[in-house]
């Protein structure tokens, strides 16, 4: 049958912005600490270690309850699962302490919860909550048809970024999107608590999009981190900016070809081709 490994989390993280703040914290340690590893994928609603019995971590922290795989066998010791377990547990520990229960059945030690109550967790990683009753829409409604111009993909070194599925004329307009929300530069530690505020009111789905972006700087205030990363200007020399699920994955480039130009008119941040882009 195998022996299992993992950690549990005890208690379960709530909804809350602390708990979910300190989620994105740790997934933002993870990914960087794997972002050159093959084996881990960031999907569309977690992270996915390609080992053993490929290990995962979803996107909504209150969603999460166990990381583990057999390991022992052929399988697991080919592909080094125990390494990403113990990875992953020490990182864990690191933001969430006590919290993290680790145990290995081969020192006669279980986890907290049972398999049924994690299978019948893990079926809702891919099924966002209900939307809040004050988010009218998703982001995604708002991503004009020049979407079959792009899609998102993994790129090896770089995490995700949007990639040309076709040829795209000089001048065509690539993607016209609405921000998640506008916010005001300002000091981390107050920016974190406007950032939790504005998170609450948006849909989970769009929460999930916000968690899942970028963070260059990590740490306490991983809000912020993830604001400061991603947030683009209203307009030339604003003091505002979007923060947006798709244009926020276009990689930087000293030679780009590709401009930007916020609609105060209709909120909407557009992207121009200002020179061809081959495919890919």
């Amino acid at each position: 049958m195998g022996i299992d490994a993992g950690f549990d989390m005890v208690p379960a993280l709530s909804k809350g912005a602390e708990d979910a703040q300190n989620w994105a914290s740790f997934l933002h340690c993870v990914r960087s600490f794997y972002k050159d590893d093959p084996k881990v994928e960031v999907k569309s609603y977690w992270i996915e270690f390609n080992a053993g019995e490929h290990p995962m971590l979803p996107f909504e922290g209150h969603k999460f309850l166990r990381f583990s795989s057999k390991v022992s066998g052929s399988i697991a010791t080919s592909t080094g699962v125990w390494g990403y377990i113990d990875k992953v547990t020490e990182m864990a520990k690191m933001i969430f302490g006590p919290r993290v229960q680790s145990w290995c059945e081969a020192a006669e030690q279980y986890g907290f919860y049972g398999w049924d109550e994690v299978y019948k967790v893990r079926k809702t990683w891919d099924k966002p909550d209900e939307l809040d009753s004050n988010a009218s829409h998703l982001t995604a409604a708002h991503i004009s048809s020049h979407t079959d111009l792009i899609e998102v993909r993994q790129i090896p070194g770089k995490g995700r970024g949007l990639i040309a599925v076709c040829d795209i004329a000089k001048g065509a307009r690539i993607v016209c999107e609405s921000p998640l929300f506008l916010i005001k530069s300002m000091e981390r530690t107050k920016l974190d608590k406007v950032l939790g505020a504005k998170l609450k009111d948006l849909a989970k789905e769009q929460q999930r999009q916000f968690l899942s972006l970028h963070n260059n700087f990590p740490g306490k205030h991983a809000f912020a981190g993830i604001v400061k990363t991603n947030a683009l200007p209203c307009g030339c020399d604003s003091t505002i900016g979007g923060i947006y699920p798709t244009i926020c994955l276009i990689n930087h480039s000293c030679l780009p070809n590709a401009h930007s130009n916020w609609n105060s008119e209709d909120e909407v941040e557009t992207i121009h081709a200002i020179q061809s882009i081959k495919t890919g």
